[in-house]
């Protein structure tokens, strides 16, 4: 029985995993080599074996928002990180497969870093529950059905049942779950089945029957008025079951088979300049054996300031000077160079806002002095326009 196990904290990708998952890097101001964060040491003990033997563990790291960084590797009875100074929560979890009812449920625990010292978490990893049971597709045995069971956590485990319907998922941390099942064929569906207070090392056994026939969505996807540009991930959720759907975005359609009749919602995530957001599928209404085709729109889009920077002497286009958009609070919002004809294009995602600074350079020829624009505002859906600046040449005393 193969099987794999996905977790997520704080947010439910739905986010489209992966998209779920991805956000833009914002790039960090420097003035030649940025020096390195300071940093702290954090070590523990592990606590737990598997069947007398030392766990193999997965590390995953993120920062005090549970912001996502970073995954390794941990073995043996004990772990060693080094991180920059701040605050972290690390969540230790088994790397057995997810069939496995012995499975230890993840264990989360919170760091407060400290640049030039070692602070001590030690890890107890507690038993898992485990729900089991066996899925039937319109009669027969759902063979290779994926099985998801989510709890109010926003933490979802998934396996894949045998050829026999059967499947097991281990490894879950005390709590309720609801068990969403997705036919492998996508001809039935069902509501989802509910344990409720499950608790650490307990079992639970469920028969799940999918006895309707399923429908599909088809969703044609716009933004400004024009067919969507880009690759990303929708979800789509059952208004009536609250089951979700994943597929990818191609050629500015979504396409969703094996769904529960009813109305849906769409979680769509930014998409290049546009805003993503969750609504309702205009027509978007599944029938059992039938596809729907329902519409969407994104319809806000980031700010940007566009402009032209050129030489003093001679007014001649200045290429590959750095442009630089910071908040009001000196944060980086956005950079880029410009072009051959002294154009540059900076922002796109911004949301509005005021208070903004723009710094121009040319960090290749010391001839010439930067550009400071202050007090900037920009709106959503706005392009702004700054014009021809003029990069002056710099004194003399200051290239000596």
């Amino acid at each position: 029985m193969s099987s794999f196990t996905i977790l997520r904290r704080r947010s439910l990708v739905i986010a489209v995993l992966g998209a779920l998952l991805a956000g833009l890097l914002l790039l960090v101001p420097t003035a030649g080599a940025p020096a390195a964060d300071p940093t702290g040491k954090v070590r523990g003990n592990i606590f737990g074996k598997a069947n007398g033997a030392p766990l193999k563990l997965k590390m995953l790291v993120f920062k005090g928002d549970w912001t996502y960084l970073n995954a390794r590797n941990v073995f043996g009875g004990a772990y060693s990180i080094s991180l920059p100074a701040g605050n972290y929560h690390l969540q230790f979890v088994d790397k057995r497969p997810s069939y496995d009812v012995k499975k230890f449920a993840p264990t989360d625990v919170f760091v407060k870093v400290q640049a030039n010292t070692t602070s001590v978490k030690n890890v107890r990893m507690r038993k898992g529950a485990a729900i089991t049971g066996t899925v039937f597709a319109g009669g027969k045995p759902g063979a290779k059905a994926r099985v998801v069971a989510a709890n109010p956590n926003e933490q979802s485990f998934e396996t894949v049942a045998n050829d026999k319907g059967q499947f097991a998922i281990g490894g879950l941390p005390a709590g309720s779950y609801s068990i969403f099942t997705y036919d492998r064929t996508k001809k039935f569906v069902g509501k989802s089945s509910f344990v409720r207070n499950l608790g650490a090392g307990k079992f639970a056994n469920v028969r799940i029957a999918l006895s309707q026939k399923a429908g599909g969505l088809l969703v044609d996807l716009y933004a400004g008025g024009k067919p969507l540009q880009g690759t990303t991930f929708a979800t789509a959720i059952s208004r009536r079951t609250g089951q979700f759907w994943t597929s990818k975005v191609r050629q500015g359609s979504v396409s969703f088979q094996g769904l529960f009749p009813g109305r849906y919602r769409l979680v769509l995530p930014d998409v290049g300049r546009y805003f993503g957001r969750t609504g309702s599928v205009t027509n978007g209404v599944v029938r059992p054996g039938r596809t729907a085709f329902g519409s969407f729109k994104l319809t806000q889009k980031g700010g940007a300031f566009t402009g032209k920077i050129v030489r003093e002497d001679g007014g001649m286009p200045m290429q590959g000077a750095t442009v630089r958009l910071f908040d009001k609070s000196g944060a980086v919002l956005s950079e880029t160079t410009t072009s051959t004809s002294g154009y540059f294009f900076v922002g796109g995602r911004l949301r509005s806002q005021s208070g903004m600074t723009l710094v121009a350079f040319n960090s290749f020829d010391s001839n010439y002095d930067r550009i400071t624009l202050e007090a900037l505002s920009i709106q959503l859906n706005q392009d702004k326009s700054l014009g021809t600046l003029v990069m002056p040449r710099a004194q003399a005393s200051a290239r000596r």
